[in-house]
């Protein structure tokens, strides 16, 4: 017997269960936890319980109270996990919440909050961040677009810009709605660490690695680099350290 497939539309209810594809248009809730082959929202979505998608597509506000495990996901909106995520290709774009993220490819414009750690392979985000622990990725690219905030960050090439460098008219303007125009272009963290580091806007206890570019706006405590170091005009760096 083949798998189960489910569509919701204007309001319902789903059980939990195995399903092949959900399909949610306009309010639906889902009762326990769900397997699926396909999972697609579009409106306001609640999974009370924990979800596995081969892929996941969400539009509007979508919420799960468990955890959430996809292979590949796309959400536009609001999307709140108050459980750990899992992805291998992951793209965000608007407000983001999770405990924890882990996975291969993340991809976020807009704002986003992880209470404990993110680790993935790739994390490229446009906009701003709030990193309970570590960011840990082989490669991390960030244009901040507003306060971004992590205890460590660590990697093998890490990458911060501010500013607007690649931003269109468009979404220029929705990442003010979301993330205020007022708010500050600026990265906190205690710990960078990785094989190369260019950054900008930053602020940081330590820096450590081993080509480093100290770029306008930074404010480090402490440099340890072994290869080669540049500051910018500008930048501080109170103490610097060749190993």
């Amino acid at each position: 017997m083949g798998e189960r497939n489910v569509t919701v539309s204007g309001a319902g209810r789903i059980e939990g269960g195995t399903y092949g594809t959900v399909r949610i248009a306009g309010a639906g809730r889902v009762v326990g936890d769900l397997v699926a082959e396909e999972f697609k929202a579009a409106g306001s979505a609640k999974v009370e319980g924990n979800l596995k998608a081969q892929r996941f597509e969400a539009a509007g506000s979508f919420k799960c109270e468990g955890d959430l495990e996809v292979e590949e996901g796309e959400a536009a909106g609001s999307l709140k996990v108050e459980g750990h995520l899992h992805a291998k290709e992951l793209k965000l774009a608007g407000s983001a919440r999770a405990k924890s993220i882990r996975g291969g490819y993340l991809r976020a414009g807009g704002s986003l909050g992880v209470e404990e750690n993110v680790e993935v392979e790739t994390f490229r985000l446009i906009g701003a961040f709030e990193i309970g622990g570590l960011l840990s990725a082989d490669r991390v690219e960030v244009e901040l677009e507003g306060r971004a905030r992590a205890q460590e960050i660590g990697g093998e090439k890490i990458l911060i810009r501010a500013g607007q460098r690649s931003l269109g008219g468009f979404l220029s303007t929705a990442l003010g709605l979301i993330l205020g125009h007022a708010s500050p272009k600026e990265l906190v963290a205690e710990i960078i660490e990785g094989d190369e580091i260019e950054l900008e806007a930053t602020q940081a206890r330590l820096v450590r690695g081993g080509r480093i570019k100290i770029g306008p706006g930074c404010r480090i405590e402490r440099v340890e680099y072994t290869d080669s170091l540049e500051v910018a005009p500008g930048a501080q760096v109170k103490e610097e350290v060749k190993g």
